[in-house]
């Protein structure tokens, strides 16, 4: 099919190639080719510029600068498509025919909601360019990140310099002090751009509980989150990022024993560039597991691809992990433990609607080696819907386990090696604007792990405890609809079960449960936002006592001020329970529930 696209295009620059001969007008032996890429009269930077010989088939690149101009070698003389391609838009194509030296061209790109159609042209030009320009175009043509977000941007531009700051408190009502804590936080965010190319992102947030049942204002909290993170991007494919958390936690003063505080603390350091990836990740955490009262982890992990053509990608990552148990005096209890993680996956494409994905995973480690080959599918429904379907099974399995818990955030498990794993879904859209997505999932845990259902910033302490053989079973939607130019409404939900594996290890009949959700909606014309969350968590006590159950909700209003600052207000209501909880500040109060009152002010500039 590639060779008669080709010959398709050759014809086709043989004919326009006859018009300049039959009337005996001299060829230049070469052809300069300036330009400017635009949207609606705006420049349009970083665009991929390809001219693509008609003739020979031969392909140069470049990109435009940040005022939308570029400028390609001097080319051979022949017939060539100019092919301008970024992520957000179609791609504009041109033909320039060597009637003369020097053209100047105006390429015109339109949003890709809005453009008319050149699928056909470029499925044309892709099938007759080499490999290493259809990456750079599927590099192109995937989302950026943001430097300090976790939303895709459509366009890697930003202005010199930009910011934005949140700080709130919550203040607990009730006849006494005592009724529940009341938290402050604060986040900053900065942005700026270093010459054309450079950017500088930072953000941080500090999140602290205070203890009412002391008499000191700025006492001792109960409880504290810290985050930072800063980021240096030198193109939409490449960047540095520098990350540190730590959050910690009281128990309650009656607990028999005298480990009375809890937390986790980690450091990040990430290399990206284009698909290849390089992170070092130190962990620490203290009092999370009642047989692990603490340990140290380093990370060292990689992957990048080895072959990416337009059907066909392989890849491969490899991740090194030191852990060494401490006690609750920070000395050393246990042999350091070692393993290895490799991991290679492939993806080929059968027929536009149909692509098959396949791998290997492995650990290496004290205590014997594991493999789990793994598959998955990905059938196309529609232009932009497709049913994903995945599978893991650990075929060799290490006779012992001598591995300390896990501690990971539940919309990221890649760290896990299960005994199985598969899942099925339907996905639509796309991730950065319209998309729906439910995936259902069911896994067998091989060690034990503990479940953080936030980022670190909101409600911390909440967790659940996974065993060694507890069946997970989840489900997870995703939807975000633009409804006409006033409404915007983003709901993203998950909930599941952990069962053990075994009937008599769950005598007292109570499972594991957890529920999350959470429905944000915009109107534009006021730039009201109404965010509403809700957790829930359900965890049997190993002695057989009476579960640990939790409920929150919370419903925050954003309001912005329409001034020429975009200065926003925001208040909330926060209605919490918990029952037989060990965490101080969800046991302050008698019957363990608590009302709270949120304001504060957010600023964008």
């Amino acid at each position: 099919m590639r060779r008669l696209r080709a010959i398709a295009i050759a014809t086709t620059a043989i004919v326009i190639l006859a018009v300049p001969a039959q009337s005996e007008v001299p060829l230049p032996a070469f052809l300069q080719v300036l330009g400017n890429v635009t949207s609606s009269t705006r420049p349009v930077g970083n665009a991929l510029v390809i001219a693509l010989n008609l003739n020979s088939l031969d392909a140069i690149q470049t990109f435009s600068a940040s005022d939308g101009s570029f400028s390609l070698p001097q080319l051979p003389a022949g017939v060539y498509k100019i092919v301008a391609m970024k992520y957000g838009f179609a791609p504009a194509i041109e033909t320039i025919v060597p009637t003369k030296k020097d053209h100047r061209l105006r390429l015109k790109m339109e949003a890709e909601k809005q453009s008319r159609g050149t699928n056909q042209q470029m499925w044309e030009i892709r099938a007759s360019l080499p490999p290493d320009v259809l990456r750079e175009i599927d590099m192109v043509m995937t989302p950026p990140p943001d430097p300090i977000g976790p939303v895709a941007t459509a366009a890697y531009e930003m202005p010199r310099f930009r910011g934005d700051m949140m700080s709130m408190t919550g203040m607990s009502t009730g006849p006494t002090s005592a009724s529940g804590p009341a938290f402050a936080q604060t986040a900053l965010g900065l942005q700026s751009r270093i010459g054309n190319n450079w950017q500088l992102g930072f953000r941080g947030n500090l999140h602290r509980v205070e203890d009412p049942t002391d008499n000191d204002s700025f006492g001792t909290p109960v409880a504290q989150a810290s985050a930072a993170q800063i980021e240096l991007r030198s193109s939409p494919t490449d960047s540095y990022k520098l990350a540190s958390t730590r959050s910690w936690w009281r128990y309650r003063d009656d607990v028999p024993d005298d480990s009375h505080e809890a937390g986790i603390r980690s450091h990040n350091f990430e290399w990206e560039h284009g698909d290849s990836r390089v992170q070092v990740r130190y962990l620490a955490q203290q009092n999370l597991f009642a047989a692990t009262p603490g340990s140290d982890l380093i990370e060292i992990n990689g992957g990048t691809s080895v072959i990416q053509t337009r059907r066909n990608e392989v890849g491969v990552s490899l991740r090194v992990t030191q852990e060494s148990l401490r006690s609750t005096q920070g000395a050393v209890t246990a042999p350091t433990l070692r393993t290895a993680d490799l991991t290679a996956n492939a993806k080929f494409e059968v027929v536009p609607a149909f692509t098959v994905d396949y791998g290997m995973s492995s650990r290496v480690g004290l205590y014997g080696t594991e493999w789990a080959p793994r598959t998955g599918a990905e059938i196309k429904l529609g232009k932009d819907t497709a049913l994903v379907i995945t599978g893991m099974y650990k075929v060799v399995d290490a006779m012992h386990q001598n591995t300390l818990p896990s501690v990971i955030v539940w919309s990221d498990d890649s760290r896990l090696l299960p005994h199985y794993s598969y899942s099925a879904g339907i996905v639509s859209g796309d991730t950065a604007h319209e998309h729906f997505s439910i995936v259902g999932s069911v896994s067998a845990a091989d060690t034990p792990l503990r479940i953080v259902f936030t980022d670190g910033l909101e409600h911390f302490w909440d967790g659940l405890y996974i065993d060694a053989g507890d069946i997970r079973r989840d489900v997870r939607l995703a939807y975000r609809k633009e409804l006409g130019s006033r409404f915007l409404l983003d709901v993203s939900s998950m909930a599941g079960t952990a069962t053990p594996g075994h009937t008599s290890v769950n005598a007292h009949g109570t499972d594991k449960l957890y529920v999350a959700g959470d429905v944000e909606s915009t109107f534009s014309p006021t730039r009201t936002t109404v965010a509403v969350s809700y957790r829930q968590i359900q965890q049997p006590q190993p002695n057989g006592g009476d579960a640990y159950r939790t409920h929150r909700v919370d419903v925050r209003l954003a309001q912005s001020l329409h001034l020429p600052l975009d200065l926003k207000v925001l208040l909330g209501i926060e209605l919490a329970r918990s029952e037989n909880s060990r965490i101080l500040l969800d046991a302050l109060d008698a019957d363990g529930s608590t009302r709270r009152y949120i304001g504060g002010l957010a600023v964008n500039f």
